[in-house]
């Protein structure tokens, strides 16, 4: 069962095993070199890790919708396409279940973080466009599983 939780949702696997070596350092009580609760700790932090990328990159992913949507012009667009779907594969690539859950449920957070970047973007490079800061696109969009905004 671990090994396909492994295969199948790695950062759900990575806090169960932290959970499992705790535990196994508690049975141990300090009767060998490992250092449970710090091996624990790292294998735990594997996982959180993927979470914080997947959480980046969906920041990333929408920060260029915002542009897209808010710019007039044509000339960046291609870029902000490009940057789009760069950050989809490699979103898609540290989605587990679980993650994917916890993305979505961040997902209103993340479209305020992106907006402010966008904006900020703007300040200098697009002075007379407005980020539609409204906007919100579902996680299946982001990723252009359904109504790819990139189409």
């Amino acid at each position: 069962m671990a090994s396909d939780l492994y295969e199948t949702d790695y950062y759900l696997w990575t806090q169960a095993q932290a959970e499992a070596l705790r535990a196994a350092g508690k049975r141990a009580r300090g009767s060998n070199a490992v250092e449970w609760e710090r091996v624990a700790e790292e294998v735990e932090d594997m996982g959180k890790s993927e979470f914080d990328a997947a959480l980046s990159l969906t920041v990333t992913a929408l920060e260029h919708l915002f542009k897209l949507a808010a710019q007039g012009r044509v000339e960046p667009h291609g870029h902000w396409r490009k940057e789009v779907r760069a950050a989809r594969g490699n979103l898609k690539r540290k989605l587990t279940p679980t993650i994917r859950r916890k993305v979505e449920a961040d997902l209103e957070a993340l479209h305020v973080e992106a907006a402010e970047l966008a904006a900020d973007a703007f300040l200098t490079d697009e002075p007379d466009a407005s980020i539609p800061t409204e906007r919100r696109w579902t996680l299946p969009q982001i990723l252009g599983e359904a109504e790819d905004p990139l189409a």
